[in-house]
C-alpha cells in the first residue's frame, strides 16, 4: 500500500453492489477501503477528501435505486458530486446509445462503461482512473467566521445554520478567503491556486467574488464581509469586537 492509497477510499454507488464484488475485492486488495451506498442522496451525504473514485452503477432495472426513473439519476449525481470535486467518476450503464455517453461525459463522468464488462477490465480502469485523480486531502477543520461556518471536509458552507449552495470553484475560492480572514489575498494567488493558472484580466475571478457575495453578504452592493482592495486583491474581513 503506498502512502496516497492509505485512509483513501472508493465509493461506490449501487442498490445491487453484489454485481461489483469482484472488483470490489481486487481494489481493496490494492489497499483502498470500498464503501458502498443504496443511492445518489446516500453517496452525496457521505463523500468526502478521502475519496479517490467514484463508481455508480445504472444497470439496475428501470424504478429502482439509480436508475432513470430514479429521484436522482446519474446524471445529476454527477453534476452534484463535480461541483464539490474532480474526483474522478465512472459511470456504468447498460446503453450504449450515443446520447447516453455523451450525456454522462458532459455532466462530469471520466469515464462511461457499458455492461457487461470484465472484471479485471474494470478494475484497470478504475486504477487508471486513481492515478489521474487528484492526491487525497487531508482532512480539515471547519473554519467559522461570525455566522459563515464553511465546511472542508463536506464541502458545505452554512450561512447562519442554512446551507448555503456553492460550485467548487466558489467553495475554494470563499476557504481561500476565511483561512486568511483580516489579510488581503493578492488576485494572482487567487486565481493560481483555485484555477491553476495565471491571468492578468482577472473577469472570471470578479465573476465568482460578486457570485459568492450574493449568497452570504446582508448587501452585495455594499459587501461588509469580501472586501475588493483595488487592483491588489480581496479580504475577508473580521468581526468587529
Amino acid at each position: 500500500m503506498t502512502p496516497s492509497q492509505r485512509d483513501s477510499a472508493i465509493l461506490v454507488v449501487s442498490d445491487a453492489p453484489v454485481n461489483l464484488e469482484p472488483v470490489s475485492r481486487v481494489l481493496e486488495q490494492d489497499g483502498f477501503t470500498v464503501e458502498v451506498v443504496a443511492d445518489g442522496p446516500e453517496a452525496l451525504s457521505v463523500f468526502g477528501p478521502r475519496h479517490r473514485l467514484v463508481i455508480v452503477d445504472d444497470t439496475i432495472p428501470r424504478g429502482a435505486g439509480l436508475s432513470p426513473g430514479s429521484d436522482m439519476p446519474p446524471v445529476e449525481l454527477c453534476r452534484a458530486l463535480r461541483a464539490r470535486s474532480e474526483v474522478p467518476i465512472i459511470i456504468l450503464t447498460v446503453s450504449s446509445e450515443e446520447d447516453v455517453v455523451v450525456a454522462a461525459l458532459e455532466a462530469g463522468a471520466d469515464d462511461v462503461v457499458t455492461i457487461p464488462v470484465r472484471a479485471r477490465e474494470l478494475v484497470a480502469r478504475a486504477r487508471a482512473a486513481v492515478r489521474r485523480g487528484p492526491e487525497p486531502v487531508a482532512e480539515e477543520t471547519a473554519i467559522e467566521i461570525d455566522d459563515v461556518r464553511l465546511d472542508p471536509t463536506g464541502y458545505v458552507v452554512t450561512l447562519d445554520g442554512e446551507r448555503v449552495d456553492m460550485t467548487r470553484k466558489e467553495f475554494e475560492l470563499l476557504r481561500l478567503l476565511m483561512t486568511n480572514a483580516g489579510q488581503t489575498v493578492p488576485r494572482r494567488m487567487l486565481i493560481e491556486r483555485v484555477w491553476g493558472w495565471d491571468s492578468t484580466e482577472g473577469k472570471t475571478l470578479d465573476t465568482h467574488i460578486r457570485r459568492i457575495r450574493a449568497k452570504i453578504e446582508a448587501d452585495p452592493s455594499r459587501p461588509a464581509r469580501i472586501v475588493t482592495l483595488r487592483k491588489v486583491g480581496y479580504r475577508y474581513n473580521r468581526p468587529k469586537r
